[in-house]
């Protein structure tokens, strides 16, 4: 059986859908969860809250290449 415990708020959750990413994280607080499967190593959960941050830089036609300079400095 898999289990899921909330770190933040020590909320409980049972059952495979914790497989899911989408039910990976807590009702309660929106923390991921640390989930056991029988009782093995735990593994942390997916949140949108704690999820890695993604940066890109767009092309902005409307920049000049001064300030093009700037930034990439």
């Amino acid at each position: 059986m898999i289990e899921g415990t909330c770190p933040k708020c020590g909320k409980h959750y049972f059952g495979w859908s914790l497989q899911n990413p989408r039910n990976q994280s807590c009702a309660n607080c929106g923390s991921g969860l640390m989930i056991l499967e029988d009782g093995k190593t735990p593994v942390q959960g997916y949140s949108p809250f704690t999820a890695e941050e993604y940066k890109y830089r767009a092309n902005n036609p409307n920049i000049s290449e001064q300030e093009k300079g700037k930034i990439a400095n």
